[in-house]
Parts: structure tokens; C-alpha cells; sequence
């Protein structure tokens, strides 16, 4: 059976499909990448307890008028702040809920939406989303900028819908700009900040602010790393106690064994 020739119009349109892929394919490698700022590095150490203690402090009196931390629980929080389980209820206001409920924000979520204009994210698993260099740069790298609803912008996170929370403690800044790009378009960006006012708070003491706030944010997305690393140890000194066992028993059932008469099978592999 002979096959129908194709018709030159539908030979055109092929041609003009692929033509079009080919320069959309040119344009987008063509289309230079966005400028990225470069993030601080934070070193954290979620056994140091009272890291942990000032960031849930920080938390309570900073983040939960907006965001949820439901990998928490409000008992969880009373024993990280050293706070009393009745003095946690009466800072946050929550006596009409139990402390083994999740952290919530006491802000409706369509409230908060029609203020900032998206939902304030649960801070949960949001290290792990960004990274902790992220997080920490984040906090320290908001500026003004009068343009925005908010008045404050950040370095990270280009048109954050977040106030600048952090205004009383670290002072007010401004950005650092330098030529780059963003969606393809040659701007001004901001890659840093710079102070413009004093806060209540010294630089290095602000420093230590958002790095243990980053460092409760790391604890309460991974609670359980301190059993699992504890229990992980002897579960391999159990593994390897059973292998030892397993050999010992091994040599002993295959010594009273008849072994075959010739080689073994695995001297054929050699050959």
C-alpha cells in the first residue's frame, strides 16, 4: 500500500512550527539570567539551647501575628522559651485553646491575603524550601523603598509583601544597587544594604537575632533530629553486632556440612 504524499501546505506549516520553535529555543537562551544577590552564611547549631530559647522568643513577639508554625505545638513552645504553659497562654492570648494545639496564627488567612495580597506562608518547613543562608540573609536585607505598600522591600525577595518587622531593632536601611537584570530586562538591583537609621539594636546584636531566630526555624522544622541522631549510633553498633553473630553462625552450620566433590561453582567464572 503506498503511502499519501503529504500536501505542501501541510509541509509549510511543519517548516514554520519548527522555524518558530528554534527562535523561541534562541530567544530564551539568548535572554540573559537574572542577577542574583549573594546571601550570607550563617553558621547555626540547633543544640545550643539557648539559640533555640531567643528565636522562639523572636518568633512569638515578631512572626505569629502572621505566620503559622504548625510543626509546633504550644507545649513544645512553653519548654523552648522556659515560659510556664499559663504565661505562654496569656503573652499569646490563646486561653480558649489547648497547648497541645499547632502553632497558628491568630490572623485569618482572607485577612491576611487581602492586607499583604498573598498568604503569609507557615514558617514550617520554609528552611528547607529556602535554605538557612537564604533565611538569614532574608531577615537582615530589608530596605526602603517608598513604592512599595509596605514601604519596605528586601535584597532576597524582590516586592516582598512583608512589612519590615525587623524596622525597631535593626534600625532602617538602604539598598546597595548595582547593574543587572531582571525577566530580561537591564535595571538597577539591589545586592545589598546599607544603614540609613540606628535600631535599639547594635549590628552584631542584630546578627545574633536572626541567626538564632534561623536556628529555632531549623529546630522546628527537623524536631526529632536529636533522638534519631541518638538512636541512629546504636542502631548501627546493632547492625554490626548482628553481622559478627551472623558470620559466627555461618561458619558454625556449614562445618559440619559434606561439601561436593570438585570446584565450586564460582571457579567456573574464572575460567
Amino acid at each position: 500500500m503506498q503511502r499519501p504524499s503529504r500536501r505542501p501546505t501541510d509541509l509549510l506549516a511543519a517548516a514554520s512550527l519548527t522555524l518558530a520553535a528554534l527562535m523561541f529555543a534562541g530567544n530564551a537562551l539568548a535572554q540573559p539570567a537574572d542577577t542574583q544577590p549573594p546571601l550570607a552564611h550563617v553558621q547555626i547549631d540547633v543544640h545550643d539551647v539557648q539559640a533555640v530559647r531567643t528565636g522562639a522568643l523572636v518568633f512569638m513577639n515578631q512572626c505569629l501575628a502572621c505566620h503559622s508554625l504548625q510543626g509546633e505545638r504550644f507545649e513544645g513552645l512553653a519548654k523552648l522559651t522556659g515560659l510556664s504553659q499559663q504565661e505562654v497562654a496569656r503573652t499569646l492570648k490563646i486561653s480558649s485553646r489547648s497547648m497541645l494545639d499547632t502553632i497558628e496564627t491568630p490572623m485569618p488567612a482572607a485577612l491576611a491575603k487581602s492586607y499583604f495580597g498573598v498568604t503569609p506562608p507557615d514558617l514550617t518547613y520554609e528552611i528547607h524550601l529556602r535554605g538557612a543562608d537564604w533565611l538569614y540573609t532574608y531577615f537582615k536585607s530589608f530596605y526602603v523603598d517608598p513604592g512599595r505598600p509596605s514601604g519596605a522591600n528586601n535584597v532576597v525577595f524582590h516586592n516582598v509583601a512583608m512589612p519590615n518587622v525587623f524596622a525597631a531593632m535593626q534600625g532602617l536601611q538602604q539598598p546597595v544597587t548595582q547593574e543587572g537584570f531582571r525577566q530580561g530586562q537591564r535595571m538597577p538591583i539591589a545586592v545589598g544594604v546599607k544603614p540609613l537609621t540606628r535600631g535599639s539594636l547594635s549590628p552584631d546584636q542584630f546578627d545574633a537575632v536572626a541567626r538564632d531566630l534561623v536556628t529555632f526555624i531549623e529546630h522546628v522544622g527537623e524536631p526529632h533530629q536529636f533522638e534519631r541522631h541518638a538512636i541512629g549510633r546504636w542502631v548501627l553498633v546493632i547492625t554490626a553486632l548482628w553481622t559478627i553473630l551472623m558470620y559466627i553462625v555461618y561458619r558454625l552450620y556449614w562445618r559440619d556440612v559434606v561439601r561436593p566433590q570438585g570446584p565450586r561453582w564460582w571457579s567456573y567464572l574464572k575460567r
